[in-house]
């Protein structure tokens, strides 16, 4: 893994990926081929890696070390979005080897592994807002309320400062900024990546504590995007601003003042977790509303703006801060099944629809009364001998 290192700092990694990129390597490739010589390696090993990873329960590995599993846990293996993952990191380490003249060729198949296209459960708008209305833990209102305003990742929630705020924006809506993200990181990764991204390391809560929280810069320049307040979610913040005051006022000398907007009463940040696990504690307490995961919340506000702008995938994506609008498209291809129901109604109607008969009266786009055939048959049928016979003179003339 000495390629892993030149990798992090040539890409300049965020701590978050290369603990992810250092987590696949030890647990999904040096198990299964991590004995074999490189200069050994055939295509044909990968593709039998990969399948043995298809049939491979998840967490077999942990650090690199085999693990016990339970019956149940053996029945949930490995997505094909993981395994395609495996293919894109060996596709990267092997032609390194082959620059750096290690390998004449690299052994990793041209065509990957696919990708699992399982769709994504979501909220529809009257979930989200049946949901919100039932939450009373006020931080959890309030980081859910902006997840489903603006579409945010967890990171970006508890990455906001009160300075992202600003009430007067845009002629009194109010906007607030995100450019930041929190995330708790291995303090391994965070001695290997370039330190530029971070912003802010916080003090560790536990002695001898393998992880440290960080606030680090968004990850793209899209990820960078100012978000309009609702009226209901600008009185929101305003409170809770308000609710910090008081705290820090109760007792000063005790206050650990964190600079975030989501804070816990003695004033330090809350972390991502903190959130998922009260998420997951309102979901138990509300069987009645679809299970899903907290990010699903992101999906469902993407997909709600989606629907009520039309389609407008340019700002929409401005909102959500997706790198690509291509991107924004391929995540949110699904639609809601009350929208295909409707879409499905509404083309029986246009496309199965019978053409009714015009009125004789009727009048077309110049102002002048038409006639359809079949209502000038009708009255040709009924009329009396004198108007039939002026009738057939005027469609001769």
């Amino acid at each position: 893994m000495d390629w892993l290192p030149k990798q992090c700092s040539k890409h300049k990694w965020a701590p978050k990926t290369y603990e992810s990129n250092l987590s696949t390597i030890q647990n999904l490739i040096i198990p299964y081929i991590g004995d074999m010589e490189m200069q050994k390696l055939r295509p044909y090993h990968m593709e039998n890696l990969y399948a043995t990873l298809s049939k491979t329960p998840c967490g077999s590995y942990i650090e690199g070390k085999k693990q016990e599993l339970t019956e149940k846990q053996k029945q949930r293996f490995l997505s094909g979005t993981t395994i395609h993952e495996v293919h894109r990191l060996l596709g990267t380490a092997f032609q390194y080897a082959v620059e750096w003249g290690i390998l004449v060729k690299s052994p990793v198949p041209v065509d990957s592994p696919k990708k699992s296209t399982q769709e994504r459960t979501i909220w529809t708008v009257e979930e989200m807002r049946a949901a919100l209305d039932s939450m009373e833990d006020p931080i959890l209102h309030l980081a859910v309320h902006l997840t489903l305003v603006g579409a945010l990742r967890e990171g970006e929630i508890v990455g906001l400062t009160p300075e992202d705020l600003d009430f007067d924006a845009a002629d009194g809506i109010g906007t607030f900024r995100i450019n930041k993200s929190m995330q708790r990181v291995r303090k391994e990764a965070l001695n290997q990546v370039d330190d530029g991204c971070i912003i802010k390391v916080f003090p560790d809560k536990l002695e001898r504590s393998t992880t440290s929280l960080i606030l680090k810069s968004t990850k793209t320049a899209s990820s960078c995007r100012t978000i309009f307040m609702t009226s209901a979610l600008k009185e929101e913040l305003k409170k809770w601003l308000n609710q910090l005051a008081t705290d820090e006022r109760k007792d000063p000398t005790r206050y650990h003042d964190s600079g975030m907007l989501f804070r816990l009463p003695n004033g330090l940040a809350a972390e991502p977790v903190l959130i998922r696990k009260k998420f997951l504690k309102w979901q138990d307490a509300h069987p009645e509303f679809p299970r899903i995961v907290f990010h699903g919340l992101r999906h469902s506000s993407a997909t709600y703006q989606l629907m009520i702008s039309g389609g407008d995938v340019k700002a929409v994506q401005g909102t959500t801060g997706h790198a690509t609008a291509d991107m924004l498209v391929n995540t949110y291809a699904h639609i809601q099944q009350s929208s295909r129901v409707e879409l499905g109604k509404k083309f029986e109607e246009g496309f199965y629809a019978k053409q009714e008969s015009p009125s004789p009266q009727a009048v077309n786009a110049a102002g002048e009364p038409t006639i359809s055939m079949a209502a000038l048959l009708e009255l040709l049928k009924n009329a009396d001998p004198e108007v039939k016979a002026q009738l057939r003179l005027a469609l001769l003339t």
